[in-house]
């Protein structure tokens, strides 16, 4: 069965597949709603309440109707209305006619998430495909959407959704899901069938257009085992390309919609932090830590963290990606906490350091100091729009110059000796793109100049190991990075992570 808003280009298609099938119909938004008026002519006015009621409840994902808290009218997720979802869609295509042969025709084929398992029939949280998320609001797994367009016309083309079919059975274990009438009048795609139809659409497209070609965009880091069969099959008159980097390139600009719902998740993990660091005390163990901040997060609307926390304390922050987070800190150690929470889609990425006990020492103050230094002079420079690969290079001679002032590496003489001294204890990047992903937009070069929209992270960092000759041995053991989210905006930056407080006598006021 067919869902349909429009048959523009897929008219013909639907009618090639569909002519065996006993039972297909083509449904659009306008003969939905025709097509209930004889019946509900039959029904009383309770009946009537109670189907509605239950229908509302049967939505697969919210919606205005049944969370009008969250979303407003035509939102598909929060914040973001379906015509902006539309407005994706379309510059996606404009750009894969832009990168294209223009006398071929063009399929573009995004697959969403699909579910995995921990074990058995134990699945891990679902997170949805942020390419596929991106480009619909849907939030159901094992969907795939295809765009399609004829040769030589850029601003023509349209979307069908493909779904599951499922059951009655399904639904009592695991929910309302997805439908095909969902998907034309909530999310908006032109059309939608079930899956089973992916291949035979597919195939019909390409026979119709034989003539021309036909160019078959897919992500070609993931693999598609229908896409890959009939590729196989056509042979010659199929040239594959790779989406991921057009995608990239407009998400790594942030609307006014996205910027929004990354001030609300970067202040839900700012005040989640806070909260962690009042519960700090010695001898409390890092997995406590975790907890505490996952429960204010979620307690703030955030759906879950972003990715699994860094909760170090003492020497275990020289690891750079420590996740056990199963320790005791020690009184007198430092806690370095790197953590975000996703909010609807949209991530942040934070990190602050404290000391277990709320008081600075004096070693630990100095080289905090240094720290903070070179990250507020970073977010400073961002106002010249520099790319991120300048930002790193200007932190290595900035940390370098810092650090050689509190002792480190004194045989340093020069700028370039200070600067590889400083890459030796911060060997990451200072910077990466934010949106979606928490290392989002990986297509998108570090070499470009910032641009109004993007949302970057600021994340100088400090790893002194307990053989670090080049550094004083007070300072030996010590792990340090702060981290903030920053909005290039017109007028200069803004820092989203701002609410969370990182100078020293803003954190032991805090602690007290």
């Amino acid at each position: 069965m067919v869902a349909s808003r429009s048959s523009r280009i897929l008219s013909p298609i639907w009618k090639q597949i569909t002519r065996n099938v006993v039972e297909s119909t083509i449904v659009s938004s306008r003969n939905i709603s025709s097509s209930l008026v004889p019946l509900t002519q039959h029904l009383d006015k309770n009946f009537m309440d109670s189907a509605t009621t239950k229908f509302i409840k049967s939505y697969p994902q919210p919606v205005f109707e049944s969370h009008p808290n969250l979303l407003k009218k035509g939102e598909i997720t929060p914040l973001i209305h379906k015509d902006e979802y539309k407005e994706r869609r379309t510059k996606l295509m404009q750009k894969v006619f832009q990168q294209s042969d223009g006398s071929k025709a063009n399929i573009v084929v995004v697959q969403s998430s699909s579910k995995l398992y921990m074990s058995g029939k134990i699945p891990y949280v679902f997170r949805q495909d942020s390419d596929f998320f991106y480009l619909t609001g849907c939030l159901e797994p094992d969907v795939v959407l295809v765009m399609v367009s004829s040769p030589c016309f850029s601003d023509k083309y349209e979307s069908i959704l493909f779904i599951p079919k499922t059951d009655l059975n399904t639904e009592v274990w695991e929910g309302p899901k997805l439908d095909l009438n969902f998907c034309v009048n909530i999310l908006g795609i032109e059309q939608a069938n079930y899956d089973s139809q992916i291949a035979p659409f597919v195939c019909s497209y390409i026979k119709q257009n034989h003539l021309n070609g036909v160019q078959i965009w897919r992500d070609h880091g993931r693999s598609f085992r229908i896409i890959d069969d009939v590729i196989t099959q056509k042979g010659g008159s199929i040239t594959t390309l790779d989406y991921v980097p057009l995608i990239h390139n407009l998400r790594v600009i942030k609307s006014k919609s996205e910027q929004e719902l990354m001030r609300r998740s970067c202040s839900i993990i700012a005040e989640a932090t806070i909260e962690t660091m009042k519960k700090s005390k010695p001898s409390i163990c890092e997995s406590q830590l975790w907890a505490c901040v996952e429960y204010h997060s979620r307690m703030s609307g955030a759906q879950y963290l972003a990715y699994p926390p860094v909760v170090a304390g003492g020497p275990r922050a020289n690891t750079i990606h420590y996740i056990n987070n199963n320790q005791l800190i020690n009184n007198g150690e430092m806690v370095l906490m790197d953590a975000g929470c996703q909010y609807h889609g949209y991530t942040s990425d934070m990190t602050r350091c404290w000391p277990i006990n709320g008081k600075f020492t004096s070693h630990q103050t100095e080289a905090y100091e240094a720290l903070l230094d070179v990250q507020l002079d970073l977010i400073q420079f961002c106002n010249e729009r520099p790319p991120l690969d300048i930002l790193f290079q200007r932190m290595c001679r900035q940390l370098g110059k810092n650090l050689q002032q509190i002792g480190f590496g004194k045989d340093a003489k020069s700028c370039v000796e200070r600067a590889q001294m400083a890459y030796s204890v911060c060997p990451h990047h200072v910077s990466h793109y934010l949106g979606i992903d928490v290392h989002d937009t990986g297509k998108i070069n570090r070499n470009i100049p910032l641009e109004t929209g993007m949302v970057i992270t600021i994340e100088p960092g400090l790893y002194v190991d307990l053989n670090r000759s080049i550094a004083p041995k007070e300072f030996h053991g010590l792990g340090l990075r702060i981290e903030d989210d920053i909005l290039i905006t017109e007028t200069g930056v803004e820092v989203l992570t701002q609410s969370c407080p990182k100078t020293v006598a803003e954190i032991e006021s805090i602690m007290r």
